[in-house]
């Protein structure tokens, strides 16, 4: 009788974390809530960076990276393409290393994507998307997300993570949805969320 309790608690475990919603080798595997439709119009909005600004950078190495403030440029027109085919491509987000003291521990707890070129159907179909990538706190890797094959806003959630000067938060990724005429990754915009 213990044996097959013991048995079925191990099972259990095993189907939990094993879970698409769970914690696979400790980490967090989330499906986006997708949202509106990506509009000029309702671009913008509240996120981290009531709180402050940062530098936003990608590469395929944290040694090549290059400014990329199309990824967060509050305008649906515009959009991040990888020089380079295919996954690996590190997107970097480096918080200040002089915040004001009421900017220190702000809580980062979410990340909106728009996913792909999203200008015309066309573009969107064109270039590949990101299919799956990897978010990163001063290296610790803390989940993994699977992005949707959709041009609507796609939001990311998790317990809040206490932001600091210095700070870099990372996104690296790891597998895409291939484009009819290009492999080259495209993301419209992503949005930290937090501050309050």
């Amino acid at each position: 009788m213990r044996l097959s309790a013991i048995f079925m608690a191990w099972s259990l475990l095993a189907l939990m974390a094993t879970s698409s919603l769970g914690r696979a080798d400790s980490l967090l595997i989330l499906k986006p809530k997708v949202g509106d439709p990506v509009l000029q119009e309702l671009m913008g909005g509240c996120s981290l960076r009531c709180a402050f600004f940062w530098e936003t950078l990608a590469g395929k190495s944290v040694s090549n990276l290059k400014p990329a403030s199309e990824l967060c440029d509050d305008d649906a027109m515009t959009a991040w393409i990888s020089p380079t085919q295919g996954a690996g491509e590190i997107i970097q987000f480096r918080i200040p290393k002089r915040l004001p003291k009421d900017c220190r521990d702000t809580p980062f707890y979410g990340i909106t994507i728009a996913n792909g070129v999203i200008r015309t159907l066309e573009e969107f179909r064109a270039y590949s998307r990101v299919k799956s990538m990897t978010l990163s706190v001063n290296k610790k890797r803390i989940a993994r997300f699977h992005l949707a094959d959709t041009w609507r806003w796609q939001a990311f959630h998790f317990e809040d993570i206490m932001i600091n000067q210095g700070d870099l938060i990372e996104l690296t990724i790891e597998e895409i949805t291939p484009g009819k005429t290009s492999q080259q990754p495209g993301i419209t915009e992503i949005m930290l969320q937090g501050g309050h």
